[in-house]
């Protein structure tokens, strides 16, 4: 069977016969294709009696195994498998069988992964509005404060000598543009109804800055967004339809999601703060260069803000 180290493939074993068959000596004719005068020999007979199917690469694998595990107890083993989901060492002692046994019925029977047992996800379904305001996604993530002298990403001996006490959270309330993918950031202290309807009026002002008139927005079923008076308050006084996701459907609002995502590994914990002082600091010029130097991959290439630019510029030449 062909492998890394394999010496011969279909057509070095041809090559090799028909070396032979010219009058090469057969030790010559090894020596040439980097093979033991032995194997020549081997190959060279098994052309002699098969003819051309001697060229082709033939498994390792012995016809017979006498001392492969029973069909019943490898029957056992994916049962329990399927059923319990436990890795090698777990069902060994759960089935009295040594773990490399296991170990190789699972391999052999394809189920030594875990992503085996996971339940496929639904086919994305990708939707982009039409129109920079169209729809914006909003939603908050909840950070613990760093205490000063760093977390335990600075030094995890510090985090375990220090007092105990409640440094408290800090909410980083997020609105991204359907269209455009243009954030807007702010890091509050709570995201209770007020916090929340406080922000997304803020967020309205600063698109209505870039000429952006917001139509929809689109949330989770937060209590502060579903139930909260303040927020409700603010969406009737601009007139903004309330678009909610269904519970336990993050993927709705995945332009949010991932802005979030793309915050916490390349801001939040991209590196050792010493307080939360700096880390609070370092936030408005990470959204600024998002928002207006980074390339999005789903933009062509363009910038957030480059994609807002000339949208914005496109429904003004439409209006002229």
């Amino acid at each position: 069977m062909s492998h890394s180290m394999a010496r011969l493939n279909p057509y070095g074993r041809e090559l090799l016969c028909r070396r032979i068959h010219a009058g090469w000596p057969v030790r010559t004719a090894a020596e040439a294709a980097g093979i033991s005068h032995a194997r020549a020999y081997v190959i060279w007979h098994r052309y002699l009696s098969e003819g051309d199917r001697a060229f082709v690469l033939r498994s390792s694998r012995p016809r017979h195994s006498p001392r492969r595990t029973a069909a019943q107890i490898e029957r056992r083993i994916a049962r329990e498998r399927r059923r319990r989901r436990w890795g090698p060492l777990r069902l060994s002692w759960l089935l009295g069988i040594a773990r490399s046994t296991i170990y190789a019925v699972l391999r052999r029977l394809g189920l030594g992964h875990r992503r085996v047992f996971r339940v496929p996800l639904p086919a994305p379904h990708r939707y982009e509005r039409q129109r920079p305001g169209d729809l914006v996604h909003i939603d908050t993530k909840k950070l613990g404060r760093i205490p000063a002298g760093g977390g335990k990403r600075v030094d995890a001996a510090l985090v375990r000598n220090r007092r105990p006490g409640k440094l408290g959270w800090d909410y980083l309330h997020v609105a991204v543009d359907d269209r455009t993918r243009v954030w807007y950031v702010e890091r509050l202290a709570g995201a209770d109804a007020r916090s929340c309807a406080a922000f997304c009026e803020r967020a309205l002002h600063y698109f209505a800055d870039l000429g952006v008139g917001v139509r929809q927005v689109m949330t989770d079923n937060a209590w502060s967004y579903i139930h909260g008076a303040s927020f409700q308050q603010v969406l009737a006084r601009y007139g903004l339809e309330h678009l909610r996701i269904p519970a336990y459907t993050p993927r709705w609002n995945g332009k949010v999601e991932a802005a979030i995502g793309i915050l916490l590994r390349e801001w939040a914990y991209a590196r050792p703060y010493q307080d939360n002082r700096a880390r609070a600091i370092a936030l408005p010029a990470f959204v600024h260069s998002y928002n207006h130097r980074r390339p999005h991959g789903e933009l062509a290439g363009l910038t957030p803000m480059q994609r807002l630019l000339a949208d914005v510029n496109n429904v003004r030449g439409q209006h002229i």
